[in-house]
């Protein structure tokens, strides 16, 4: 732009030496280079404006069509979790329990919550093994917290699903001496006191259902523990 304008300047300044045109004539030719260059910036400036307008209103539709396509995600996640937990779980897994404890998730931190949801998630499908990772993983964090019931049962539970008999056995007798307040505890002794049937302990699971039906005589599993040691005997 500058040198188009010098450009002029040299010209006219060529003319009006060779015509011997007055130094006023030249000066009204300055300013209306000057009104030109003027007019010119003006409308380079108008251009950028609409340019940053535009610029802007491409990233508002571009957030919003983003934050419609998540939107959109997370309910196609919602309704595949919710399909997902209409399939029954194996025979092995407790599901009154399972269902509670898939609503109880949130009372735990955030990150901790989508853990133990997602182990949930596997307990339903069978997956045991899959389970325990994320299980001890939440377990770890909650340490001593009353909370911490929940996960070692599940953790319980998937060992009990892999046949892990030891293991289960363990977590389950760790649940009722270390929680014994919890609602999982008359749970944990009733499935202890099965896994020993199965066995061929009966001595001990006869005696695991007896201290069930003293400590939770109320309890759901004492009715079923009575029941039980009638078979056993």
């Amino acid at each position: 732009m500058r040198g188009c304008v010098l450009v002029c300047v040299v010209a006219l300044l060529s003319g009006c030496a060779a015509g011997g045109g007055s130094i006023k004539s030249l000066e009204r030719s300055i300013a209306d280079l000057r009104a030109l260059q003027s007019e010119q910036t003006d409308a380079l400036n108008s251009l950028d404006s609409q340019l940053r307008t535009l610029a802007g209103r491409v990233e508002e539709l571009e957030f919003a069509q983003n934050k419609r396509i998540g939107s959109e995600v997370s309910a196609l996640r919602e309704d595949l979790s919710t399909l997902k937990r209409l399939v029954p779980p194996p025979a092995a897994v407790p599901v009154p329990e399972l269902e509670a404890d898939e609503a109880w998730a949130s009372n735990l931190p955030a990150e901790q919550a989508q853990l133990f949801a997602d182990s949930l998630a596997f307990i339903r499908e069978g997956k045991f093994s899959d389970a325990i990772p994320g299980l001890k993983e939440v377990s770890g964090a909650l340490g001593g917290s009353p909370k911490g019931d929940k996960p070692l049962f599940w953790l319980g539970v998937a060992n009990d699903g892999l046949a892990h008999t030891s293991e289960a056995r363990a977590l389950y007798f760790e649940i009722s001496q270390k929680y014994p307040k919890s609602n999982r505890a008359p749970t944990s002794l009733y499935r202890l006191a099965l896994l020993l049937a199965r066995t061929g302990d009966k001595k001990t699971a006869v005696l695991s259902l007896r201290s069930l039906i003293e400590k939770y005589p109320k309890s759901p599993e004492a009715s079923m523990a009575k029941e039980k040691i009638k078979e056993l005997k």
